[in-house]
């Protein structure tokens, strides 16, 4: 037998498709997840999503992280298929009404910011920065939007909070900063960006290793790249003794270990246990052919 919310469910299937599927939406909150169909395509939805993000009324319980999350996914993709490039054509008495009007003067807690920053949600960042919240305002963990961009790669947030002026020296409990992420990450881009606001190549996070080392240790051919052609430092070691030629090694990529010897890597550097890149290459798949990159 089929359920009111099975409808639901398989309504939003058919118009999110299965990757932006709000499941735990359909199944918790089906009556939301109804009137969320109704308004697809309309300004009403982006009020009605605001509405539940920001509990102006006060009293309501707030939404699971789970819910939380897929309404944030569900107004990326909304946005994304029908932008709001006036906001002016939208935001109109006439149209709206008094009551929805109130739904632009938002309350931006920290859980929102970070939980649209992970998301890459733009429209709403912008909505923030332009109503005055600070810049470099913090979650519970200590970190801020830029950080989570980072993390999660979203190019345009980056740059329209890098051009907000914010901080590059937020790090994580393991001292892991933005431009980490970015190399783990291959994004080059944003990483130029970040070293033109100032980032500092080669920050090194708690077990010190640099941006350069996340590269090589991912296989970031364009990252470390991009990281030594703005000045890292080849040779750098970390809390272990591990130089990047180090992390090529383990990693077993050859492509990392032609560039870094192009950049003059110190092959002869020993880590504590006083082994050479070369040392852990012979235990690798492969050896002769990756040990040929280091001469």
């Amino acid at each position: 037998m089929t359920t009111d919310t099975d409808n639901v469910a398989q309504r939003l299937l058919e118009l999110l498709g299965p990757t932006d599927l709000p499941l735990h939406l359909a199944e918790k909150y089906p009556h939301l997840a109804e009137r969320l169909l109704n308004s697809w395509g309309t300004p009403a939805l982006n009020i009605f999503l605001n509405d539940l993000f920001f509990d102006r009324r006060g009293g309501r319980q707030g939404f699971e992280p789970e819910v939380m999350h897929e309404l944030f996914i569900v107004q990326n993709r909304h946005n994304h298929l029908f932008p709001q490039n006036e906001r002016s054509e939208i935001w109109t008495e006439n149209d709206l009404g008094t009551e929805e009007l109130r739904a632009d003067q938002r309350v931006f807690d920290a859980p929102t910011l970070m939980e649209a920053a992970k998301v890459g949600n733009l429209a709403l960042i912008s909505d923030a920065l332009a109503s005055g919240i600070p810049i470099d305002r913090l979650d519970s963990d200590g970190l801020s939007m830029l950080w989570w961009a980072c993390r999660y790669g979203h190019r345009e947030l980056i740059l329209t909070l890098l051009r907000a002026r914010a901080s590059l020296e937020v790090a994580d409990e393991f001292a892991c900063r933005p431009l980490h992420w970015l190399a783990a990450q291959d994004l080059v881009s944003s990483i130029e960006e970040l070293h033109r606001y100032g980032a500092k190549i080669d920050v090194q996070d708690i077990d010190g290793m640099s941006p350069l080392m996340y590269a090589a240790r991912r296989n970031r051919v364009a990252a470390a790249g991009c990281l030594l052609q703005l000045g890292a430092q080849v040779n750098l070691q970390d809390a272990k003794g591990w130089s990047t030629l180090h992390y090529a090694a383990e990693a077993g990529s050859g492509r990392i270990l032609e560039l870094l010897t192009a950049y003059h890597a110190d092959k002869s550097l020993r880590d504590h246990q006083q082994r050479t890149a070369e040392d852990i290459l012979r235990h690798k798949p492969g050896a002769e052919r990756l040990i040929a990159y280091l001469n």
